[in-house]
């Protein structure tokens, strides 16, 4: 760790990026050169340039830094992405639907400065680069006292408001049922049932008289309905495309199977600083995208890792509790 004058540990004490008691240093120097990739792509935004700051500029930015640090430490390049696209990907993707980064037409900006308190982490948005002391993935926040109430940062971050039971019902309240009769040869069923690791749709609908969601249609312009039997007679009822598109389906997924208990609980596995984490069933996209801001991938060179994250555990412990409030279930395990 002191080669080149103990570069990857001035970072780690710049931000706050602990070893875990049980991690490897390969796997350590890997967090921090990509949260490093993060942080330099975030000072990307500030460039003098003559023209507008763009995507292409900021993923760029990224390509450079990878490519520097793996000429430093030659040994990390097979714990480090193969391709420095997939890298450029995550992290522009993510600063985009986190909110960390405005997109304009032909240019990008830093949001507005924005912070939320909640379980001792202030969660931090729009701040200039040499006020971050602490980073968790590539999210930034401090530490401080104080913070009870989630609300505010699910708001933050464009989270659901309502606990998953909740909503389900409150979505079963303003159905409207139809009886009908489908054609259609691409008709799915949500499984509601584990394991999911066979995918989350089936082709058998569930004709016990239980309300669920089917979806008709080719990939990327499916109709979404929530569907029941009443008898030998199949009932549906539309749901709005806003609720549904993009894989925002996986909210109203999570609350179907929650209300019937079979959504598998986030398994985690604390090693001092750092905490593992390993979804049994995905979050819905504005969830996980906030959680994958504020964590690493599992295992860098296979990107997105949307399944297996890593993150601090102070922070992580903060996020548990905001997706508790939610009604997302958490399990301690050994990953």
């Amino acid at each position: 760790m002191d080669k080149y004058t103990g570069l990857l540990s001035v970072i780690s004490n710049q931000y706050h990026i602990k070893r875990g008691l049980q991690e490897t240093e390969e796997s350590w120097k890997t967090r921090l050169i990509y949260s490093i990739c993060g942080m330099m792509a975030y000072a990307a935004l500030w460039d003098d340039l003559e023209e507008p700051i763009s995507i292409v500029h900021l993923k760029k930015r990224i390509r450079s830094i990878l490519s520097a640090y793996k000429s430093i430490y030659p040994e990390l390049s097979i714990s480090l992405p193969y391709a420095s696209a997939d890298l450029e990907d995550e992290i522009a993707n993510l600063f985009l639907s986190t909110g960390v980064v405005y997109h304009r037409p032909n240019r990008i900006a830093p949001s507005m400065k924005h912070e939320e308190l909640f379980s001792g982490i202030l969660f931090q948005r729009g701040i200039p680069l040499d006020n971050i002391s602490h980073v968790s993935g590539i999210g930034y926040y401090s530490k401080q006292d104080g913070g009870t109430n989630p609300d505010k940062i699910k708001t933050m971050f464009g989270l659901e408001q309502k606990n998953l039971q909740l909503l389900w019902h409150e979505t079963l309240t303003t159905a409207i049922w139809k009886s009908t009769q489908f054609f259609e040869h691409n008709i799915e069923y949500l499984r509601l049932m584990p394991p999911f690791t066979r995918g989350y749709w089936i082709t058998t609908p569930d004709t016990t008289g239980v309300v669920s969601i089917l979806r008709i249609g080719v990939n990327g312009s499916q109709l979404y309905y929530l569907y029941r039997y009443a008898g030998a007679t199949l009932e549906v009822s539309p749901l709005p495309q806003w609720q549904v598109e993009s894989s925002h389906y996986r909210t109203l997924a999570c609350a179907c199977l929650s209300t019937y208990g079979t959504l598998a609980p986030i398994e985690f596995a604390e090693d001092g600083e750092l905490t593992h984490i390993r979804f049994g069933y995905l979050l819905p996209p504005r969830e996980l995208d906030f959680l994958k801001l504020y964590s690493w991938p599992e295992e860098c060179t296979s990107l997105p890792s949307d399944f297996k994250r890593k993150l601090s555990t102070e922070v992580f412990r903060a996020i548990r509790d905001i997706l508790s409030d939610e009604g997302y279930k958490f399990k301690g395990a050994t990953i």
